[in-house]
């Protein structure tokens, strides 16, 4: 089965209800709002943009993948980073206050033949929380990396969504080791895959480390998603098959699909 599928989701705006707002590690964020029309929308791999204002400042959303949906409580949350006026933003929203999303945008993680393994840096590894928690049969391993000190209530919480994570920190302070490529799977046979996210070192480590498994490794890259609609144009990602456009047209790439400096 192919690690991708277009998109045919309804794009709606709709009110939800603050229900917990979290600084986490170091500039991270954690933001959960109660809303059951959205979260019974939401699948793998979707995201939504935020409004953290009541006015039109700022006029934009900040699109982020949905980390975790609770279809009982009616409840689903994204994780952050604060880097800019818009997030600063999000960080003083507070529970009982209503805040306007709109999605569910992009394109469906889908259960794949055979596992996947999951490699992630920081905030990278938001996109495929809700996969792994859906498709835990499908899911073989998952690795975390994150700097180390100060970063304990993030990755606390990551555990508390999918307890089997393995966690590595730069600095050694807490986890398994320093490094996780000293561990990643190498000469996968046929339908195991490595599926990526994280910041550009963290994406450039990995295309050196599969270096001789590029079919194996696909990556959730990180674009400026403005719209939503594909209209806009700033999330394209260049491939040997032609501009791609995350929010409507595929999520995961192949390393071998896309360029070295196409992060």
């Amino acid at each position: 089965m192919s690690d991708f599928i277009s998109s045919t989701n309804k794009i709606e705006d709709f009110m939800c209800l603050v229900t917990g707002s979290e600084k986490l590690s170091g500039r991270m964020g954690w933001l959960t709002v109660s809303c059951r029309d959205l979260a019974e929308k939401i699948f793998p791999g979707a995201c939504v943009m935020v409004f953290p204002s009541d006015s039109n400042d700022p006029l934009l959303g900040r699109p982020f993948a949905v980390a975790d949906v609770d279809i009982e409580k009616g409840e689903l949350s994204v994780c952050y980073m604060v880097l800019g006026r818009g997030t600063e933003m999000m960080m003083q929203l507070i529970a009982g206050k209503e805040v306007r999303l709109r999605g569910p945008f992009g394109v469906p993680l889908l259960p794949v033949d055979g596992k996947v393994n999951i490699a992630a840096g920081g905030v990278g590894i938001a996109t495929f929380l809700y996969f792994a928690k859906k498709y835990p049969e499908k899911t073989a391993h998952i690795y975390l990396g994150v700097p180390g000190k100060g970063y304990e209530k993030f990755v606390d919480r990551i555990l508390e969504l999918v307890p089997e994570v393995h966690i590595f920190t730069d600095d050694g302070s807490f986890g398994e080791g320093n490094s996780m490529f000293k561990v990643l799977p190498k000469n996968m046979d046929e339908n195991e895959r490595v599926w990526s996210s994280g910041p550009p070192g963290f994406i450039n480590a990995l295309r050196k480390h599969y270096a001789d498994e590029k079919d194996k490794l696909y990556f959730a890259l990180d674009k400026r998603m403005a719209c939503g609609y594909g209209g806009c144009m700033g999330c394209v990602v260049k491939t040997n098959n032609g501009p791609k456009r995350l929010c409507v047209d595929q999520l995961l790439f192949r390393a071998d699909e896309v360029a070295d400096d196409e992060n």
